[in-house]
């Protein structure tokens, strides 16, 4: 068929650059590391790719209709003129296939370097929300509403109850003991019981605790929920942390960078970086159009192919643990905001109730902005770092 080669060459060139779907690039820098910024910019010079690739395989095509039309013309004649459109065809053709490689080379680059943006991205938001876990006063305020011996009414009442405890019934509650929230709760209670006070007093007594006891013992177990599941998260994260330095590790292994990505990061050592990856395709190019088939160009391909898709993957794993964390928190959130007293008890519930509070709506709000990748674009992206349309 007429331009065959032509036609598949260029086939094969669009599938490995995607259709644009936005129609501007984002310069801004203070927005270099910025999610859409990165999704946007990467559509945008695929896009160029795609554009410059088009417009000179047509030129290259006109060139071989012409060149066909002479060979046509001069096919039967031994003479110079078909001898030298023949050459020149050929000529062509290897002029075509340079291209698809120089555009294959552009284009794996502008995915690596992407991929490179991503982690940078990801690692950045890692460490926030490391920073986010350390800073919270969740574990403090948590252990402190659980136990009722943290109150200084509960304690100054406790005092008091057991100076008038009945003299037959009086006992000290082993330390041990003591630091029980239900069984110092219990002890108290029964200490107020045999109080020698008169019954007004005894209920006055009741009074100045009641808040405090009913609290602890309805929200103890949920509130150790919000503490065990919020270390949980943390760990999560320190995981994902280890999971993103391992993955920068592999990625840049694939140029020979060997420097971990904290000590990168710390150095700003990105430029050596890209300058080892502008190093690596230009060797694979040259081997590539020296000899189509040379393995060590195919190998090296095959390696940075693959390490932009583990980004992908590893896209995917950070997204679920934002998902997850957010799902805890909303959860935690309705913990917190149905005990059923509080409107009764409010006064005398203390401040790190509301600081607890208003740091579990921060934190969903947090998920939801600062640390979440757009669902919608990261499937683009994800496309875009497997070369699909």
């Amino acid at each position: 068929m007429k331009n065959s080669t032509l036609l598949r060459l260029w086939a094969l060139s669009l599938s490995l650059l995607p259709v644009a779907l936005y129609a501007s690039p984002i310069t801004t820098a203070n927005d270099s590391l910025s999610f859409v910024h990165i999704c946007l910019d990467f559509d945008f010079e695929m896009r160029q790719l795609q554009s410059e690739m088009k417009q000179e395989l047509r030129q290259v095509g006109a060139e071989i209709n012409a060149v066909e039309h002479e060979i046509a013309n001069t096919a039967r004649r031994s003479n110079k003129r078909y001898k030298k459109a023949l050459e020149h065809k050929i000529a062509l053709l290897e002029k075509q296939e340079k291209l698809v490689v120089q555009f294959q080379g552009a284009a794996l680059k502008v995915r690596y370097r992407k991929g490179i943006d991503l982690i940078k991205l990801m690692y950045e938001k890692i460490l926030g929300l490391d920073h986010h876990f350390t800073g919270m006063q969740t574990f403090q305020n948590v252990s402190m509403l659980s136990n009722p011996n943290s109150y200084p009414e509960f304690e100054k009442a406790k005092e008091a109850l057991e100076k008038n405890a009945n003299k037959k019934f009086n006992m000290a509650l082993p330390s041990l003991l003591n630091s029980n929230p239900f069984i110092s709760s219990a002890f108290t209670l029964v200490t107020a019981l045999l109080s020698e006070r008169p019954q007004k007093a005894k209920e006055t007594d009741f009074e100045q605790i009641a808040c405090i006891l009913d609290f602890t013992v309805r929200m103890n177990a949920d509130l150790s929920v919000v503490r065990n599941e919020t270390e949980f998260l943390k760990q999560a994260n320190q995981t994902m942390k280890e999971g993103c330095e391992k993955l920068f590790e592999e990625y840049t292994k694939a140029v020979q960078y060997h420097v971990p990505l904290e000590k990168c990061r710390g150095n700003d050592d990105w430029e050596t970086l890209q300058e080892m990856l502008d190093g690596k395709i230009k060797e694979m190019e040259q081997q590539l159009m020296a000899n189509p088939t040379a393995v060590g160009a195919s190998k090296d391909q095959i390696n940075l192919e693959f390490a932009t898709q583990r980004v992908s993957e590893f896209i995917s794993k950070y997204s679920t643990f934002i998902a997850q964390g957010t799902q805890y928190y909303q959860k935690f959130d309705n913990i917190v905001s149905n005990y059923e007293n509080e409107d009764v008890c409010k006064a005398q519930l203390p401040r790190q109730f509301t600081e607890l509070k208003f740091d579990i709506k921060s934190t969903i709000e947090k998920f939801n902005n600062t640390y979440n990748l757009p669902e919608i674009q990261g499937s683009r992206l994800k496309d875009l770092l497997y070369g699909l349309n």
